[in-house]
């Protein structure tokens, strides 16, 4: 049973750092949107807590999916290769 359950896309932020978006070549991505409420709960309240999404069976679903195992959030209500 979880304490928190958020609903929807897990999105990928890309950060340009220092740089103007417009003249960098090296971003850094960061995992954004409603899994974030889920994220913050877990590490500051010890929540359980899950996320209920779709994540693409390509090579940005399997990153999405790391920062998601890195946030200890947890993902059996996410479905993989559905996009």
């Amino acid at each position: 049973m979880c304490d928190a359950v958020s609903l929807g896309e897990v999105m990928l932020r890309l950060d340009p750092g220092d740089e103007r978006v417009s003249a960098t070549r090296h971003f850094r991505g960061w995992e954004g949107g409603e899994y974030n409420v889920d994220r913050g709960l877990r590490r500051c309240f010890g929540m359980e807590t899950a996320i209920v999404t779709a994540l693409s069976d390509n090579p940005v679903g399997c990153l999405v999916e790391d920062l998601m195992l890195q946030g200890d959030v947890s993902q059996k209500y996410v479905r993989c290769g559905a996009v």
